[in-house]
């Protein structure tokens, strides 16, 4: 039985109901029904979900047990929570990037004269800790090396001196990813989760550098291991137990040269997890070099829809900023882009995922996602409009492939924009009270085949129809052309 036929046969005999008249509320077959409480068969939708729990009389509680006993069983447990997950991680992305931890203070620690000293409790760990990244504030070139888990905000708290003061530190760190494709006890996408948890660290400031390597996390958790985690600098280490209440400081140099040692090894053999673009120019090249890898279905969610391959030359030398540095090869640069960008939607299929918010936000504003915000001037309306109407022209010619959202996932402002193809992606934002997008490119196939798979499996109704998108698209045209 499914876990959904299961739930349904508890409540129909803790109500103690006919099957009869409750498949004649339905208006279903009473031997369909029967194979729906049997789990022979699905509910053909989730508004026969609705009849059934009405029939019941189902609490508020009960009714979202049962939906979610529906999709679990519909879509599988762990597809079904994966994509949970990564909804939650697109709704709640501005909070993500900017979490508001308290940073972590912590009373002195006191070093002895003995240069390993145990620390015993979870206190004394992260008072060594703090005190120890606390010291490479007064580096000129400070180097971190970290083994730790992304887990409970524990490494951003820890690296709070670091980012508090803007160090500008360089840091090495080497987590382990999930093997599998199951969600945790937890029923959370472990994977998903290490990225939330580093995003911060993407946009303090320091030079932030995450590598992966895989193991079966559940298993990991299950075993037996002295101290997992390691963090490392010139002058220290720590080594902490896999519960955080143990570990070992030590400064004696043999012992760090060892540690720095054993970290290269293992630095050598994982696998970058993000590249951060910081620059226009690099940022073009990585486009241009990854759509044109790519092949299949590929989708662009962003709330305002991506306008670059509706620029043209006249637009870009009339709006770059004049001071752009070498403005004529920049253009260029830009004109090549939007080239293969044109080629890309006569080959490919690329669905473009936006809100009718987004929309309305690029008309108010002028303001392009994808670009720093100092290298353009804001467009005068009429050409933003002009761009918008060349928009829902392509759209009703099926040039674009559009699903306009009937509500915004995230926000307009700060959200997360994604690309995403079966194979490999990136996550585009701009940081608050920032001027300057952020590209990420993710490389853990896990991560972009779960964002794929998400917005393959987007339920239709979240969506306008394309005839229904167009009309919005001409309404937002026509309001503001009266100004």
């Amino acid at each position: 039985m499914s876990e959904f036929s299961q739930l349904l046969t508890d409540y129909v005999h803790r109500k103690d109901v006919r099957i009869y008249s409750l498949a004649e509320y339905c208006g279903i077959d009473r031997s369909l029904m029967y194979k729906i409480i049997h789990g022979k068969r699905m509910p053909s939708s989730a508004g026969t979900v609705d009849k059934i729990s009405e029939f019941l009389r189902l609490t508020p509680a009960e009714h979202r047990e049962l939906h979610t006993a529906f999709r679990i069983s519909l879509e599988g447990r762990n597809n079904y929570y994966r994509r949970l997950d990564i909804l939650d991680f697109l709704d709640h992305f501005r909070d993500i990037i900017t979490p508001g931890i308290p940073p972590a203070t912590s009373p002195a620690f006191h070093f002895s004269d003995c240069p390993n000293i145990p620390l015993s409790t979870f206190t004394e760990v992260r008072q060594a800790t703090y005190m120890v990244l606390s010291t490479l504030t007064a580096d000129d070139h400070p180097r971190l090396r970290l083994m730790l888990p992304p887990k409970s905000w524990f490494i951003i708290r820890l690296l709070s001196p670091l980012m508090d003061q803007k160090c500008s530190a360089s840091i090495d760190h080497i987590m382990c990813l999930n093997n599998s494709e199951q969600v945790t006890r937890e029923n959370q996408n472990y994977n998903l989760h290490c990225l939330r948890n580093i995003l911060p660290l993407c946009i303090c400031g320091c030079n932030y550098h995450p590598y992966f390597y895989y193991d079966n996390i559940d298993s990991r958790l299950d075993s037996f291991q002295l101290f997992p985690y390691l963090i490392l600098t010139d002058k220290y280490a720590v080594l902490i137990s896999d519960n955080f209440e143990k570990g070992l400081l030590t400064r004696q140099s043999d012992l760090l040269l060892l540690f720095q040692d054993l970290f290269s090894g293992y630095l050598s053999q994982a696998r970058p997890l993000l590249k951060t673009i910081t620059s226009v120019a690099e940022q073009l090249q990585f486009v241009r070099e990854f759509i044109v890898s790519e092949q299949g279905t590929e989708y662009f969610f962003q709330m305002i829809p991506c306008m670059t391959h509706l620029l043209t030359e006249e637009f870009l030398k009339k709006y770059l900023h004049p001071d752009l540095p070498e403005k004529d090869l920049f253009i260029r640069n830009v004109l090549n882009h939007i080239s293969d960008l044109e080629q890309r939607l006569e080959e490919k299929t690329v669905i473009n995922i936006f809100s009718e918010d987004g929309i309305e936000e690029f008309l108010r504003t002028g303001i392009f996602e994808e670009y720093p915000r100092d290298i353009y001037l804001r467009p005068a309306l009429e050409d933003r409009l002009d761009i918008i109407h060349r928009f829902t022209d392509q759209c009703r010619a099926g040039i674009l492939h559009i699903k306009m959202l009937r509500h915004n996932i995230g926000t307009v402002k700060n959200g997360a924009n994604i690309y995403i193809t079966p194979k490999a992606g990136y996550l585009l934002f701009t940081p608050i009270d920032s001027r300057s997008p952020v590209y990420l490119s993710i490389r853990e196939s896990g991560l972009t085949a779960a964002f794929w798979d998400f917005f393959q499996s987007m339920d239709e109704s979240l969506f306008y129809t394309t005839e229904e998108a167009i009309l919005k698209l001409e309404d937002l045209i026509r309001k503001y052309q009266k100004g």
